[in-house]
C-alpha cells in the first residue's frame, strides 16, 4: 500500500513543489485559505459590543479587575487572569476589530511554524507538509480564524505553544512560554508539553534514562521560569488584589455531564492523529520504551481529564496537540521516511474529511456554533 503508484506520485509532487524558493510561506498561505474556504468563519456575527469583547475591553481598562460584576458560572467570568490581550489593548489602545486582525495574522504564522517545526524534526518536506496539514484541519490548526464572537484567544495561545517549541533563543521561549500562560490558564497547563519537548528533543528517546529528565537543559529552564514568574505573579495578583477564577462549570463534578460524551470529545482533539498515536504507542510498547510511553499517555490523560471537567470539551483537549511534535520525534528515529509520509498522509486525510465539530455541552449554544460551515453555505443562509 506504502507504494502505491498514486500515493508515491503525490508524494513526488509535493517533494518537487517544496524545491519552491519561500515554499513554507506560500504553503502556509494556501492551507489558511483552503482552511478558510472549508471551514468559513461566520464575519456577521462579530460584535465589538458582546459580552465577551466587554469583559475584554473591561480588563483593559482595569487590569487588577476581579470581574465579580459578571454571574460566575458564566465563562466569561473565568477572564480574570487571561490579561495578554487587555495588556495589548491597554499599550496600544487597540479596537476589538485590531486584535481579531492580530489573530488572523498569527494564524498565519502558527501554520508556518508547524511546518517548519515538522521539518526541523523530520527533515522531510513530505511528512512536515502532512503534518502541518493535518493539524491546520483540527479546531487547533483553525482557532484563530474561528475565534470571531468569544474573544478566546486561542489562536494566540497556540501560536504562542508553538513558536516557544520552534525557537532555540532562552528570552524567546521565556516570553513565548509567558504569552501562552497570560491568554489561557490552559497554555499555561500545556507549557509542559513545551518544557518536555525541549528536555526531549537531544535525548535518545529508545533509552531515556532519569538524569536526563530531572537536569534541565537551557530551554527547558527558560520554560520553568516562565512558569515559575506566572505562578508567583498569580499568587500575588490572588492576595493583593482579591483575584480569584471562579470554579463554575470548571471541576471534577462537571465529568458527570461530559462522561458520556468524551469518547467523541477525545476524537475532536486531534481526529486523525490518534492512528499516529496509537501507531506510536504499539512501537513504544514493543520495544520496551516504557518511561517515554508513561509520560506521553500521562500527558493524554492530564488533558483528558480537564476537558472532562469542562464544558467545552473539544477546545480544552485541543492544547494536547504541541504533543504530537514529541510522539513525532520518537516515529522519526523508530522508522523510515516512507512508512512515516503514509502515517501522516493517512492523518491528514482523516483530519481533514471529517466534519470541523466543536463539542461544547452549554446549553446556551447554538448549532452554529457547534459545527463551523464552509463558505457556500454562508451563501445560502444569505
Amino acid at each position: 500500500m506504502i507504494n502505491n503508484s498514486i500515493t508515491t506520485s503525490f508524494f513526488k509532487w509535493i517533494e518537487n513543489k517544496s524545491k519552491v524558493k519561500h515554499y513554507p510561506f506560500y504553503f502556509a498561505l494556501v492551507l489558511m485559505i483552503a482552511s478558510l474556504i472549508l471551514v468559513t468563519p461566520n464575519f456577521s456575527i462579530f460584535n465589538p459590543d458582546s459580552m465577551g469583547w466587554s469583559t475584554v475591553k473591561l480588563k483593559s481598562n482595569d487590569l487588577t479587575n476581579s470581574l465579580t460584576s459578571i454571574y460566575r458560572k458564566n465563562w466569561n467570568a473565568k477572564k480574570v487572569f487571561r490579561l495578554t490581550v487587555p495588556v495589548i489593548m491597554r499599550i496600544t489602545h487597540a479596537k476589538p476589530l485590531a486584535i481579531l486582525v492580530l489573530q488572523y495574522i498569527l494564524g498565519y504564522f502558527t501554520i508556518l511554524f508547524l511546518y517548519k517545526l515538522a521539518h526541523r524534526i523530520t527533515t522531510d518536506p513530505i511528512s512536515s507538509s502532512f503534518t502541518a496539514a493535518g493539524i491546520v484541519f483540527l479546531y487547533f490548526g483553525r482557532a484563530a480564524f474561528y475565534d470571531i464572537e468569544f474573544a478566546w484567544f486561542d489562536g494566540i495561545t497556540f501560536f504562542a505553544l508553538i513558536t516557544a517549541m520552534y525557537s532555540r533563543n532562552f528570552i524567546l521561549i521565556f516570553l513565548l512560554s509567558s504569552l501562552a500562560a497570560w491568554t489561557d490558564e490552559r497554555g499555561f497547563i500545556a507549557l509542559s508539553i513545551v518544557l518536555l519537548y525541549h528536555q526531549l528533543k537531544n535525548v535518545d528517546l529508545s533509552e531515556i534514562k532519569i538524569k536526563s529528565l530531572i537536569t534541565p537543559n537551557i530551554k527547558a529552564i527558560a520554560v520553568i521560569s516562565a512558569i515559575a514568574l506566572y505562578i508567583s505573579l498569580r499568587l500575588f495578583l490572588t492576595h493583593r488584589y482579591n483575584m480569584h477564577t471562579p470554579s463554575g462549570d470548571a471541576n471534577y463534578l462537571v465529568i458527570q455531564k461530559t462522561l458520556p460524551y468524551l469518547g467523541i470529545g477525545m476524537w475532536t482533539f486531534i481526529e486523525g492523529f490518534w492512528m499516529m498515536v496509537l501507531f506510536s504507542f504499539i512501537l513504544i510498547l514493543k520495544n520496551k520504551n516504557y518511561v517515554l510511553g508513561f509520560l506521553l499517555l500521562s500527558v493524554i490523560c492530564l488533558f483528558t481529564l480537564i476537558s472532562g471537567c469542562v464544558l467545552d470539551v473539544t477546545r480544552s483537549g485541543s492544547f494536547m496537540v504541541p504533543v504530537l511534535f514529541i510522539f513525532l520525534l520518537y516515529l522519526k528515529n523508530i522508522i523510515n521516511s516512507e512508512k512515516l509520509r503514509f502515517i501522516l498522509f493517512i492523518s491528514f486525510i482523516i483530519s481533514l474529511l471529517f466534519p470541523p465539530f466543536l463539542l461544547c455541552l452549554d446549553p446556551d449554544w447554538h448549532l452554529n456554533a457547534l459545527f463551523q460551515f464552509p463558505f457556500y453555505v454562508h451563501l445560502l443562509g444569505l
